[in-house]
């Protein structure tokens, strides 16, 4: 038994096959009052109004089908709606807007970012600069990952006098591009953050401190040369630039830095671990030793005893029986709280001391008095061995420690320290050496241009995601079911792309083609697909639109016998035995092949 609204539905559809359009409106406007939610009904009478010239009533039912649709999370459908719409209003920058807003929900960002910036050059033109910039943000939420639009977010916060927020998005368009490996680029950029924010050096510092930590020390001293004219006094600066030079092997100018460290902060144990570091790396035990003996206390005090256990191993590596040496491991390995590590250093030294004594008491040459067995080296160790043996000589010790250096000074500073970093010129200056404003926001306006704006789609490789292919197939339904035949092929031939689609959405081309009134590219599309190839059902999907294209072309007798082959084939095939028993298949003036341009499959 059909309900009321069904029979109200059924008088509906029948009063508009007559053509009967008010009345039509009457019946279906009765049945949207009565269910609100009857979505299919409320649209066909949207058409209605439409086609009764009735535009705004019209638009208020699409846009209440449209927020129906989005507020249920069918984007698509909604994403449709108002492509309809703004074919209607085609200069409402709202409906625009919002279309961007339901790409970006559904995740076409392409799409939502064609849209954003169609926005965004509205009010531009507008000279509208607090909503053109809220574009731009959203257009970054969008996709976090477009330099372009984070160089030109920059850019606008500057303008807007949003300094904060420029730098910030400045930083991240850095890291972005570090991240992507385009060191290059990024350090010019760095170099346009420091003659924007000449008080923020932090962030170059970053930036340059991974190129050091990559392996790029080489491409960092023209920035680090920068930084330290800029802000000579910053520690975490004079680590890297002595990381920097020991990187590129550079001993000389690693000391003179070290040197310069320790001479700004004598006091900070960063400098002093880094001088002694850069004392041992020379082999220069004989200064290193007496400094990290003097400098020890306070490695304690601070608790940075791991740090004082590896330069005592260090310097133990460089010269392994020397008392003194061994004597401050073990006082670090204790401090530490290595006992068990400590007690093998007293023993060791508890052994060089009885190899000491047995020297004294087989040479009759006894050890000064005054001489204490912490003051025992490696070169006393040796020539003492060097006796013991007969040989009477030391000469092996220079062979042992031939590239040893030493100073005469073990913590002197060299009065007149200049670290000397080349620089081939400031990357961004204009030609009389000033910052280069006009060619950088001429550059700027290049990369936003990288944003597809000529088509207002997704482009896509060979290689399309699955999800991607079946967003913009089911937008491509959406857009045909609409009516909108141009932005269907559009989605379509996106969603094409994926092989395991590509016939479907090839015949639906062929199928828009044809309602949109090409019917002589629609028939030469769906030719180019009839092959041997073709499976049965492929093959029936094919001859069945190309059937209707040709039966919309004149060629009657030809649809026909496509129909007729369907029909064999297998039987039942959407409405093709309907289709043969009617009489609406005539016979018409056909036309040749040589009529027919070829048509170039996308």
């Amino acid at each position: 038994m059909s309900s009321k609204k069904d029979k109200l539905i059924e008088e509906a559809q029948k009063l508009a096959l007559k053509g009967q359009t008010d009345k039509a409106i009457k019946a279906y406007r009765q049945i949207v009052q009565q269910d609100p939610s009857a979505i299919n009904q409320r649209q066909k009478l949207a058409e209605l109004l439409l086609k009764a010239g009735s535009t705004q009533e019209a638009r208020t039912e699409f846009e209440t089908i449209g927020k129906y649709y989005a507020g249920n999370g069918f984007y698509l459908k909604a994403i449709a709606v108002y492509k309809k719409l703004l074919v209607l209003y085609p200069d409402d920058i709202f409906l625009v807007l919002t279309l961007a807003e339901l790409n970006e929900k559904h995740g076409l960002t392409a799409n939502a970012l064609a849209e954003y910036r169609q926005v965004y050059e509205y009010y531009k033109k507008q000279s509208n600069h607090v909503e053109a910039l809220k574009v731009l943000e959203r257009m970054h939420n969008a996709d976090r990952q477009n330099s372009g639009i984070k160089l030109m977010l920059a850019e606008a916060y500057l303008q807007a006098g949003k300094t904060d927020e420029s730098y910030s998005a400045y930083s991240a368009l850095a890291t972005l591009l570090y991240e992507k490996g385009d060191n290059a680029t990024c350090l010019k950029l760095s170099e346009r953050i420091s003659q924007l924010f000449p008080e923020r050096s932090d962030f170059m510092l970053d930036v340059l401190s991974k190129q050091v930590g990559n392996g790029n020390a080489a491409g960092a001293l023209n920035g680090l040369h920068t930084l330290l004219q800029r802000n000579p006094k910053n520690k975490n600066l004079w680590a890297l630039v002595i990381e920097a030079f020991r990187q590129v092997n550079d001993p000389a100018r690693t000391k003179t830095a070290c040197q310069h460290f320790l001479r700004l902060f004598p006091e900070d144990l960063s400098a002093r671990n880094n001088y002694l570091e850069c004392l041992i790396d020379g082999k220069d035990i004989h200064s290193a030793l007496p400094l990290l003996e003097q400098y020890e206390p306070d490695f304690v005090a601070d608790k940075a005893t791991k740090e004082l256990v590896a330069l005592y191993k260090q310097l133990d590596q460089l010269d392994p029986i020397n008392v003194r040496i061994l004597q401050g491991l073990e006082r670090a390995l204790r401090a530490d709280g290595d006992i068990e590590g400590a007690d093998a250093m007293a023993s060791k030294v508890a052994s060089l001391q009885l190899l000491a004594d047995k020297h004294a008491s087989k040479s009759g040459v006894p050890l000064p008095e005054e001489c204490d067995i912490a003051e025992i080296g490696t070169d006393q160790v040796l020539q003492g061995v060097a006796e013991q043996s007969g040989t009477g000589s030391s000469e092996g010790l220079a062979d042992v420690l031939s590239d040893v250096e030493s100073e005469p000074e073990p913590d002197g500073l060299d009065e007149d320290i200049e670290i000397d970093i080349e620089v081939e010129g400031d990357i961004l200056s204009g030609p009389d050496g000033e910052p280069g404003q006009s060619s950088w926001l001429d550059a700027v306006e290049d990369i936003f241009e990288s944003i597809d704006e000529t088509q207002r789609s997704v482009k896509f490789g060979s290689q399309l995601e699955g999800t991607d292919a079946q967003s913009h197939y089911d937008l491509g339904l959406a857009f045909k079911e609409m009516g909108l035949w141009d932005e269907a092929i559009s989605e379509l031939r996106q969603a094409a792309n994926d092989p395991s689609r590509k016939l479907a959405c090839l015949v639906l081309q062929g199928a828009c083609l044809r309602e949109k009134g090409d019917l002589k590219n629609s028939e030469t599309l769906l030719r180019s697909l009839l092959n041997a190839g073709l499976g049965l059902d492929d093959a029936c999907s094919v001859k069945y639109d190309l059937a209707l294209t040709c039966e919309a072309t004149g060629k009657g007798a030809e649809a026909a016998s496509l129909l007729a082959e369907i029909d064999a084939a297998k039987p039942g095939f959407r409405d093709v035995h309907a289709r043969l028993d009617s009489n609406s298949i005539g016979e018409v003036l056909d036309f040749s092949d040589d009529e027919l341009d070829d048509f170039e499959l996308k």
